[in-house]
């Protein structure tokens, strides 16, 4: 595959990934700061479906910085999305509010713990590491 068909499928996805992301942070009920949240969110659960599909095949897509940096963004965006309006709206019952929030938690951190496991991983195999960014 030639050197502009990379680069071209790289800025497809990049740009459909964004599309969908805007749009769903555009869409969300909320002021600026939780749209963005929504926006960011979605983003990065693109990239964290890709991860965790990778580590499934056994390929390296990702260095391990961007492992790592993919596994705190998602718990940080993660906890963001649910303490800033529990202090936006903290006249509210957070009952409500935080309803969701353990099923988010356990699923975080079985995120976190396979991406920092992987990016922890030693990889001894021939093919080298490929980067998508």
């Amino acid at each position: 595959m030639s050197k502009s068909d990379k680069y071209l499928s790289l800025i497809t996805f990049l740009f459909i990934t964004l599309a969908i992301s805007l749009t769903s942070g555009y869409q969300y009920i909320g002021d600026f700061v939780e749209k963005g949240l929504s926006a960011l969110s979605m983003f990065i659960g693109y990239f964290v479906l890709i991860a965790l599909f990778s580590i499934y095949k056994d390929v390296s897509l990702f260095t391990k910085k961007q492992l790592m940096s993919i596994a705190f963004l998602s718990v940080f965006i993660t906890l963001a999305s649910y303490i800033y309006p529990y202090f936006k709206y903290s006249e509210q019952n957070p009952s409500d509010l935080m309803s969701t929030l353990i099923y988010d938690i356990v699923i975080n951190v079985i995120i976190f713990t396979l991406l920092f496991k992987e990016s922890k991983r030693e990889r001894s195999q021939s093919i080298p590491e490929q980067k998508i960014i």
